[in-house]
């Protein structure tokens, strides 16, 4: 591949590495109180900003959005734990028993969990959970499509549940470690379903007491909660409250951490870094985002996308890394595939040209009989312009830049971008019916399974399931490719298959991959016991307190 390695890992690191330089005793790692053990100060608040990114819906099941699991994981545990090293652990599920043939996984439950409305944790309420995420109803973007090869449970016993599965899925446990598929009471589920996604309740250390929408969503202690995953500490969380503050200027949300406005923030825009490395009241840490790279997705299913040759041409029209240099500052290469190099089964140099190249994007263009001009210089053929809409959010600083430097570089080869900024609203309505030519995001989960979620034909979503297959990409040899890592359970086999995928992609060209996404957190000296998530990479705030002056 002509595009460079990507090295964001090891830049953001010496970034981060130059904090302790300076004396901060900063980590790269997520485990920032790694010192000599100080007692925990029980109570307070926490507050910490993020991007502005809000969701549409908290329901964790119905919530396909990157900041799904931060603003999840406070009130909804999961049935297993992921650590750092990704070993999964028990956390709602004691252990659990799989079958020979993949097919059958038995969970065996922990008893004594509540949830906050006092509704018990037990096999029927994780059998009612399977099926809230794969109700149509739920319009689930993403839990569905995780467990699409769940067929049916059956209660064994109080706390014992037989979940049977309709074809082998090696990455089953690890994608019910995630915030998104985070457990919800089955009273809510079953008496007061319209309420799950403004005020859901989950069993978790805190429970969500209100979605200040356009601000934050607040949360306060749960008293009773005594069954947190293996490593963290017993009892109730430390904090009385914890807010999650959405902040969409970049600037703004370092600024608010500087002054003391804010305990912590994340996604720490690569402009700050020399700032936060130079200011000695704060630490951080960092890791990168398994599963896809941030992407501009072609619709497949419609002109001009569906043909190979145009996606092909703006591939190679387009100067990611001059784009990805640009948005982070020289921090950040840019993604030298479908799939990040922190993910599970990534495979370095595969076959294939994502490279920057004028002229051939030209001579692309020129194959798929794109020859005529207008008068503003737009190609055209058969008296019609080479257009493609691309409908995103304004609320990403970095998401605008890289569609506008892509709108310009698709400009130099004759094709009209039309960038559009619909309300969040509106644009996961157009996103649901396959209403654009281009759409932008990534998708970060623990496994190369993420290539089935995001390219599978199985995952174009029908009137029936809302499916992740954005791209509406439809390859018999790449589905076969996928369906075959998805069952195995042969490391060696898997990580052979998943390379052939990332070589089919290449030639498939179904997006352009700009780069892996860092999730940089910094916070205050003042501030112990802030951490990863590893499920899905997020903060995790059950073991945080704070001893403010």
């Amino acid at each position: 591949m002509s595009a460079p390695r990507t090295r964001a890992v090891a830049t953001l690191a010496v970034a981060l590495l130059t904090l302790t330089a300076c004396g901060t005793g900063s980590t790269t790692g997520s485990t920032p109180d790694a010192g000599a053990f100080v007692e925990p100060v029980p109570g307070g608040t926490f507050r910490i900003g993020t991007n502005g990114q809000e969701p549409t819906c908290l329901d964790p099941h119905g919530n396909a959005s990157t900041l799904g699991p931060i603003l999840n994981v406070p009130f909804a545990d999961s049935l297993v734990w992921q650590r750092e090293d990704g070993t999964l652990t028990p956390w709602l599920a004691e252990s659990w028993d799989v079958s020979a043939d993949g097919l059958v996984y038995t969970f065996h439950l922990r008893e004594g969990v509540t949830f906050t409305d006092g509704a018990a944790w037990d096999a029927e309420a994780l059998k009612i959970n399977f099926e809230h995420m794969l109700d149509p109803a739920t319009k689930s973007p993403l839990s569905a499509s995780y467990i699409s090869p769940y067929s049916s449970s059956r209660v064994v016993d109080q706390y014992t549940l037989e979940v049977t599965l309709s074809s082998p899925y090696s990455a089953f446990l690890n994608v019910l470690a995630q915030g998104f598929l985070g457990m919800v009471s089955p009273k809510q589920i079953t008496e007061a379903p319209d309420t799950i996604c403004e005020a859901p309740i989950g069993s978790g250390p805190f429970v969500l007491t209100r979605w200040n929408k356009g601000q934050s969503v607040q949360y306060s202690k749960n008293p009773d909660y005594a069954w947190g995953p293996q490593g963290t500490h017993e009892g109730p969380a430390y904090l009385d409250e914890l807010e999650v503050v959405f902040v969409t200027e970049d600037a703004t949300r370092y600024s608010a951490l500087a002054s003391g406005e804010l305990d912590a923030i994340e996604f720490v825009p690569p402009q700050s870094y020399a700032a936060v490395a130079g200011n000695p009241q704060l630490e951080t840490f960092t890791d990168f985002r398994p599963g896809h790279p941030f992407s501009l997705w072609f619709n497949t299913a419609r002109a001009p996308f569906d043909d190979v040759r145009v996606r092909q041409a703006l591939v190679a029209a387009v100067d990611r890394q001059a784009v990805v240099e640009s948005i982070s500052f020289g921090e950040w290469d840019a993604a030298e595939g479908y799939l990040t190099p922190s993910t599970p089964d990534y495979v370095e140099d595969v076959e294939g040209d994502l490279g920057y190249d004028p002229d051939r994007a030209n001579d692309l263009l020129d194959e798929a009989g794109w020859t005529g001009r207008d008068a503003e210089g737009f190609r055209t053929k058969d008296g019609q312009r080479l257009v493609a809409d691309l409908p995103t959010t304004n609320a990403v600083p970095l998401r605008i830049q890289i569609a506008e430097q892509t709108q310009a570089a698709a400009r130099e080869v004759g094709m009209d971008i039309r960038i559009e900024y619909p309300a969040p609203q509106e644009l996961s309505d157009r996103d649901l019916a396959g209403d654009y030519d281009l759409s932008s995001g990534l998708w970060s989960t623990n496994t190369a399974d993420v290539l089935f979620i995001r390219y599978h034909s199985s995952n174009i979503t029908t009137p029936e399931r809302r499916g992740l297959n954005g791209a509406y990409l439809r390859d018999d040899e790449l589905d076969g490719v996928l369906q075959s890592a998805r069952e195995t359970n042969d490391a060696g086999l898997r990580n052979d298959l998943y390379s052939q995928a990332q070589e089919r992609l290449v030639e498939l060209a179904p997006g352009i991959p700009f780069y892996s996404d860092p999730r940089p957190v910094a916070y205050h000296r003042y501030v112990h016991g802030l951490t990863y998530a590893h499920g899905y990479l997020s903060p995790y705030f059950f073991d945080v307190w704070t001893a403010k002056a």
